[in-house]
């Protein structure tokens, strides 16, 4: 049988040689894949502010502590205006904002929660009093008598609130009488605080604290005009019959 001229022959697929070039995907490497592998240099101010931020939670600990935040602030604001200046020279964006997101939110939150207690930590009928106000109006020392000014003498068995510094004694608890200063020098070198710089506090009857060395604290009792006598090894003026202690 003859074949069919109108059959069309087909080759079979030629194999490749695995060394022949295969084709390649081109790479297109722009300017703007350049810039993703750039170094861009981080200001100093970037972690320094991360840091500040995180350290600005001991602001929740007193007012002087929420400088921490506040330097925080200053630094994170700072560093991102310099950022902005550089037009994309400097990196560390990110590291700023979130160190100075910290430094804002704890500071906001410990400043809310000083200003709280601020607000509530007075009992109900008492007035607030401050070593401060106190030191400013001194007492005046005769040979025979002793001139207390009229504001102070104002308060004389008048309920009060006062902070401040537990005088060193030598027993440290169970203590129904001990002498509040205005600051930690008189604590620590155990001077003769001045005669306004210092309340004699003695606790109602049954009621004792311990002693808290360089630790401020709060007491609230009736205020009395006492006359100079003789606390323990110092000499007091003033002194409170306490009925609340923090």
């Amino acid at each position: 049988m003859s074949p069919d001229p109108a059959a069309e022959v087909v080759a079979p697929p030629r194999s490749k040689s695995l060394f022949e070039e295969q084709p390649r995907v081109a790479e297109v490497f722009t300017p703007d894949a350049a810039a993703e592998f750039q170094y861009q240099p981080v200001p100093p101010l970037a972690p320094i502010t991360l840091f500040l931020g995180l350290c600005s939670v001991a602001g929740f600990l007193g007012l002087p502590a929420m400088g921490i935040g506040i330097i925080g602030i200053l630094c994170g604001s700072l560093g991102l205006w310099q950022i902005r200046r550089a037009d994309g020279a400097l990196g560390g964006k990110w590291l700023t904002r979130i160190g100075l997101a910290l430094s804002l939110l704890l500071t906001v939150g410990a400043g809310a929660l000083h200003a709280y207690v601020y607000a509530t930590e007075v009992p109900e009928g008492h007035q607030r009093l401050s070593f401060a106000w106190l030191s400013q109006r001194e007492p005046k020392l005769s040979e025979s008598d002793i001139e207390v000014p009229p504001e102070v003498h104002d308060l004389n068995d008048k309920p009060v609130f006062i902070k401040g510094y537990m005088y060193p004694t030598r027993v440290r608890e169970g203590l129904s009488e001990f002498v509040l200063v205005k600051d930690n020098g008189d604590c620590c070198f155990g001077k003769q605080p001045k005669l306004s710089d210092m309340i004699v506090v003695h606790m109602q009857e049954g009621q004792t604290v311990n002693f808290r060395e360089a630790q401020l604290v709060s007491v609230a009792g009736t205020f009395k005009i006492a006359g100079v006598h003789q606390a323990g090894d110092i000499v007091g003026l003033y002194t409170i019959d306490g009925t609340h202690f923090r």
